[in-house]
């Protein structure tokens, strides 16, 4: 059978092969196609095409158990606090990173996108610390300019207050000893009861007489009917307030404002200043920190810096920012410190400022800072001047102060807040102050 196989596909290749001829020709040529073919077909069934092995792919080693769960209990904590990381399954991927990138921003870290064991705990520790007081991380995250998001950076701040301590416990029931079998159980020892001092009773109040009482009521007079509490005065502009009163319009109108969609230029600029404001608080509180400057030190050497340059920041308004600044660089440079030295004071001395709402000390701060090679903390002036923080409020004064700011980062000086946003920033804040 194979060999009529083998026959076969030999014809049809001599068959193939033949050219037209004369029927001796078609004949011979046919036999030795017969022959060639079967040669043919004999070498393919001898020599078969050698088999294709494949080598199965190593399946990857299996991740420890707690590590997974770790990844999973951030994955949960993230999206708990509104960083999007996706589905928790314990295998970070890009959204995963993406989301960690996210939160290391409101910590004012480096947005890598790889998250250390602090923040780990940090997340699980605030998450934790929600659920205990729902009411207290309400207040927080109205008070922060992002919002819930803000929370782990916001308790990394405040420290939990201690538990009250536990009551002591109320002493046993005094009991008499018991009889013996079969005699009277002697009656109960009564409790002790505390012995309150008597209340003296209240000393009677003599009865008025009619005609006294008609007496006076006729000597009130149509003035004298109303009381008289004095005016309330305006009270005065309140750092905190304003971004607390910022974050719930923000949320309202579900997300900041943009370049590209600005219905409200003057709340552009109000958001841009609580997260510039934020930032710089938390950069403040850290390179304190690192310095080791106790609260003492701050309060002390921060309230020297405000005594000493406030006469010269009386009004930013009366004369250009490049004005201003001379003065103060003048002061810096007679007093011997080095301009780091001086940068690490004027940071220190701005989170405490806005760590108190102490506007004075905030704008003594961010003038020794700008006056110090670090001209891009003008911009916050510009916001302090908008809204009246420790100035007379200036619109116009405002606009030239941030355009200072925004021309010296144009230059190439580093930002002074949210690096990592600037050219965003810059672009809200050039449109608002046109648009203001």
């Amino acid at each position: 059978m194979k060999r009529q196989s083998f026959l076969n596909v030999g014809l049809a290749v001599s068959l193939a092969l033949a050219p037209q001829a004369s029927a001796a020709d078609d004949l011979g040529a046919g036999l030795a196609g017969l022959v060639i073919g079967a040669m043919i077909a004999g070498a393919a069934q001898n020599n078969p095409p050698p088999r294709q092995h494949r080598t199965p792919r190593k399946a990857a080693p299996a991740r420890p158990a707690a590590e997974v769960q770790a990844d999973k209990d951030m994955q949960q904590a993230l999206n708990n606090f509104g960083f999007d990381a996706g589905p928790v399954d314990g295998s970070p991927g890009k959204r995963t990173r993406a989301a960690i990138a996210a939160f290391q921003g409101t910590l004012g870290r480096m947005q890598d996108g790889v998250i250390t064991a602090d923040q780990r705990a940090l997340l699980q520790d605030a998450m934790a610390r929600e659920r205990l007081n729902p009411a207290e991380a309400a207040q927080l995250a109205a008070a922060n300019p992002y919002g819930r998001r803000g929370l782990p950076a916001m308790y990394q701040r405040t420290p939990m207050a201690p538990a009250a301590p536990y009551p002591t416990p109320m002493p046993p029931y005094p009991q008499a000893p018991a009889a013996p079998y079969g005699q009277p159980q002697a009656p109960a020892t009564p409790y002790a009861q505390p012995q309150l001092p008597a209340t003296p009773a209240p000393a009677p109040v003599p009865p008025v007489a009619a005609p006294a009482a008609a007496a006076a009521a006729a000597a009130i007079t149509a003035q004298d009917s109303i009381p008289d509490f004095g005016d309330l005065s305006p009270p005065a502009a309140s750092m905190n307030n304003l971004c607390n009163q910022t974050n719930v319009l923000t949320t309202s109108n579900g997300g900041m404002a943009t370049a590209e969609q600005m219905p409200n230029p003057g709340l552009a600029l109000d958001e841009q200043f609580c997260l510039a404001r934020t930032f710089a608080t938390a950069d403040g509180e850290k390179v304190a920190k690192d310095v080791g400057a106790t609260q003492a030190l701050i309060t002390s050497l921060c309230g020297q810096m405000k005594t000493a340059l406030s006469a010269k920041l009386a009004d930013p308004a009366a004369r250009p920012p490049e004005a201003t600044l001379a003065e103060i660089r003048k002061v810096i440079d007679a007093s011997g410190k080095t301009l780091s030295a001086t940068q690490v004071s004027g940071r220190v001395c701005l989170a405490e400022g806005y760590r108190t709402d102490d506007a004075a000390m905030a704008n003594v701060a961010l003038a020794t800072l700008a006056a110090a090679d670090m001209k891009p903390y003008a911009e916050l002036l510009g916001h302090h001047l908008r809204e009246g923080f420790g100035f007379t409020a200036n619109p116009e004064a405002s606009r030239a102060w941030i355009r200072f700011a925004l021309d010296a980062v144009g230059s190439g000086a580093a930002p002074a807040v949210l690096p990592n946003q600037t050219a965003e920033r810059t672009a809200i804040l050039s449109k608002a102050i046109t648009a203001n």
